[in-house]
């Protein structure tokens, strides 16, 4: 998942809005827009080195523009550690560099709480999270407020034994949420893992 972070300074709301308008399947933080020079601005997007397609998706946005912006793609390390670490420390610092950012959905509350991440623009809220599945939506949300915008996540899948679902009154053929399921081991005297590495694991 990926919204902005507010920018003190006061500055090209526009560009802002209508790269988002473009950028509308990312799970991105729009963040307050690029530097003061003259001419189009160039938007600087942190993404994640994975194969999530962000470097195709920022060309397509910046020729679908028709010249009114670039946006140009900076790499974040490979573990999701540290790239909160470098993500926190450019936002506390107030780096204005920070246009556009990929962010781990476990990340979301925490930079958003202080205030880093910004309420998306309506129309892209809306664009955005058309269709969107609860629980993605759920976690680019912060305080009630839409602060992120879904554009992809993991695959989680769960695994049950069948005896033990049915003896504790589960039906797996109908939705059931991780209460119903947690509630059903306890009665069965079982265990839940859930595989994962940290920083997301459970959270995700």
């Amino acid at each position: 998942m990926k919204s902005t972070h507010h920018s003190h300074r006061a500055g090209k709301p526009r560009a802002v809005r209508s790269v988002a308008a473009v950028v509308a399947a990312s799970a991105m933080l729009l963040t307050g827009c690029g530097s003061g020079e003259s001419g189009p601005p160039t938007l600087t997007w942190y993404i994640n080195p994975d194969d999530g397609g962000q470097d195709v998706l920022a060309q397509q946005c910046s020729d679908a523009s028709g010249g009114k912006y670039k946006i140009q793609t900076s790499l974040l390390p490979r573990d999701a550690s540290s790239q909160r670490e470098q993500l926190a420390r450019r936002l506390a610092a107030g780096d204005t560099s920070m246009d556009i950012m990929s962010l781990d959905p476990p990340f979301v509350p925490e930079l958003a709480e202080p205030g880093f991440l910004a309420k998306p623009p309506a129309d892209v809220a809306s664009a955005t999270t058309k269709d969107t599945l609860e629980g993605p939506l759920q976690g680019a949300t912060w305080n009630g407020e839409l602060v992120a915008v879904p554009f992809w996540a993991n695959t989680q899948l769960l695994w049950y034994r069948e005896s033990a679902a049915k003896a504790a009154g589960l039906d797996m053929s109908k939705p059931v949420t991780w209460d119903q399921v947690i509630k059903a081991a306890k009665s069965q005297d079982k265990y839940l893992g859930v595989q994962g590495v940290r920083g997301e694991a459970m959270s995700v």
